[in-house]
Formats: C-alpha cells, sequence, structure tokens
C-alpha cells in the first residue's frame, strides 16, 4: 500500500500519476492519515510532503509515526530539499528525501529502492554528505586491502570520490569523460562489493 499525504491537490495529482501501478490511498489531513494507518500493520509506504508542517511540527509528526507506526516506510518530500533539513528528518527513521516535484521516473525509483529495505537520497544529498564525512575524519588511514582489488585506475577513481567529488569533477581531474568514471565506479562497487558511492566512501 501506498499512501499519498499532501494537503496540495497538484502534488496528489502528480505523485498520483507517476505511480498508476501502485495501489494507492490518498490523504489530505493528519487525523485521515492516522485514522488509516490504523488499520494496517504492515508494508506501507507513505508520501509526505513536508509543506504540512513548521520544522518543529515536521519532527513531531515524524516522532510520532517511528515510534506509534514502526512499519510505515516514510519517505519525505521538500520544495526545496537541503542537506540540513534532509539530515534532521534521517534522525526520525525517514527511508527517502527528495524533491517534491522530481521527474515520474525518478519517484518510482526512490518507491522501488525504499520497497527493497533501502534509503534513497537525491544525488546532491549523498554527495554533500560524502564531503561532510569526509571533512570530519582526522584520520588518513584508507584501506589499502581493499583498494588492492583494483586497477590503478579505479584506484584513482575510489580515492576521489572518498575525497568527495563528483563525477563530473573526477572526469575532468582524470581528463576523461564521465562515462568512463561511470563504467570505472560499477567495477569498483562489483570488485569491493558495496552498491553505491557513499558505501564506497564509508567503507574506505
Amino acid at each position: 500500500m501506498v499512501i499519498l499525504y499532501s494537503s496540495h491537490p497538484e502534488v496528489i495529482q502528480s505523485w498520483q500519476s507517476a505511480l498508476k501501478s501502485e495501489e494507492i490511498h490518498i490523504c489530505h489531513h493528519e487525523k485521515a492519515l492516522l485514522s488509516l494507518l490504523q488499520t494496517v500493520t504492515s508494508n506501507v509506504v507513505l508520501l509526505l510532503e513536508e509543506r504540512h508542517y513548521d520544522d518543529d511540527g515536521m519532527e513531531g509528526f515524524l516522532d510520532l509515526l517511528q515510534t506509534e507506526y514502526p512499519y510505515v516506510k516514510t519517505m519525505v518530500f521538500s520544495h526545496k530539499p537541503n542537506y540540513t533539513q534532509g539530515s534532521i528528518f534521517l534522525k526520525f527513521g525517514i527511508k527517502a528525501y527528495g524533491n517534491t516535484h522530481m521527474a515520474p521516473i525518478h519517484l518510482q525509483e526512490a518507491l522501488k529502492v525504499v520497497k527493497n529495505g533501502d534509503i534513497w537520497l537525491y544525488p546532491d544529498f549523498i554527495q554533500t554528505m560524502i564531503q561532510t564525512l569526509a571533512s570530519q575524519k582526522t584520520s588518513l588511514h584508507v584501506r589499502h586491502d581493499l583498494l588492492e582489488k583494483l586497477s590503478h585506475k579505479e584506484r584513482e577513481v575510489a580515492l576521489l570520490i572518498k575525497e568527495g567529488l563528483s563525477n563530473k569533477e573526477i572526469a575532468t581531474r582524470e581528463g576523461t569523460t564521465e562515462r568512463t568514471v561511470k563504467a570505472h565506479l560499477s567495477s569498483i562497487y562489483e570488485k569491493i562489493g558495496v552498491k553505491d558511492r557513499l558505501a564506497l566512501a564509508l567503507l574506505l
């Protein structure tokens, strides 16, 4: 079951259109949403637009969901998503954070990721998170045992990912194309056994 929660008809219409193949329930108000949640006990994904609340209200509502309805996988969407807001919401157990008006194909991808039990975040958020983690590290320790599994070029790309560079920045630094960088990353993920660049950065 997928629940769409927004008080703005145009947002509901956009989400509903993108997720035609899903079993959808629509709620415009908190009371209706909580009543619906009390009738289900599993396999629920909630798409929530953050405009319903100010920051304190949003945190309180996410805390309620996490405490009273832990089986609900909450996806939060904002008109202007940013790293600071998203980081706070993640502490309350949300499973996705992105732009309210993202393209249908990206919304479908995000929902698929969340249904599979993973967390979906928009690319710039992940990039900022990696850069923040890199700046906080006091140790220059690198997992050489993992790097030894990679080719020379792959090692260079992996270390640049660890520094928080984007594919475009890596391509410029390496004098190659973004397509080549993506090919290196696919090979790196497979050899090291990680799913994405954030997992790679954390592991190294």
